[in-house]
C-alpha cells in the first residue's frame, strides 16, 4: 500500500505542477485574447468611418445663381429691365465660371466680389453697373446683385 500511496501523491502532485505551469499560460493566452479582440473592434470602427467618409461625396460648387436688384436711380423700363436680368445672369456665370466644380473648402471667398464687382455691361445701348451687395458660397454659389446707371463719361 505505500508504494500505491506514492504512486497516487506523484500522480497528485504532477498534475498540480502542471496545472500552475499550465494556468499561467492560459491566463497569458486569455489577456493575449482580450488584448486582440479589443484591437480588433478598433480597427472595425475605423474602417467604418473610412468607409462612410469615402461615401460621402466632398461639397462642390455645382451652380451659379445671381439675385439681382435695381438702384433707384436706375430709369429701365421694364423690357429693358428683363433685358439686363438676362445679359448680367449671363456675363456672372462666365465671369464665375472658373469655381464651378471647386471644393467648398478650397474655395476663395474673396475672389467672387473681385470678379464681379463695379463691372459694367451695356443692355440695348446702356451702360449699367454692377456692385455685389452679397455673396453666399455653398453647392449653389449665390450672388446678390444691385445694378446701377452707369453715367457716361465725356
Amino acid at each position: 500500500m505505500p508504494k500505491v500511496a506514492i504512486f497516487v501523491l506523484g500522480i497528485i502532485v504532477g498534475a498540480s505542477s502542471t496545472s500552475l505551469f499550465l494556468g499561467d499560460t492560459v491566463d497569458a493566452l486569455y489577456m493575449e485574447n482580450r488584448l486582440l479582440k479589443q484591437q480588433l473592434t478598433t480597427i472595425e470602427n475605423d474602417l467604418k468611418q473610412l468607409e462612410e467618409k469615402k461615401q460621402t461625396p466632398k461639397r462642390v460648387v455645382t451652380k451659379i445663381s445671381t439675385r439681382l436688384t435695381f438702384s433707384e436711380a436706375c430709369d429701365l423700363t421694364d423690357y429693358e429691365k428683363s433685358t439686363a436680368e438676362l445679359k448680367v445672369d449671363q456675363n456672372v456665370r462666365e465671369w464665375l465660371q472658373l469655381i464651378l466644380g471647386q471644393d467648398l473648402d478650397t474655395v476663395n471667398y474673396q475672389l467672387v466680389p473681385r470678379i464681379v464687382d463695379n463691372r459694367e455691361i451695356e443692355v440695348d445701348g446702356k451702360k449699367i453697373g454692377l456692385q455685389v451687395e452679397l455673396v453666399v458660397i455653398s453647392e449653389n454659389l449665390l450672388v446678390y446683385i444691385e445694378i446701377i446707371p452707369v453715367k457716361e463719361r465725356l
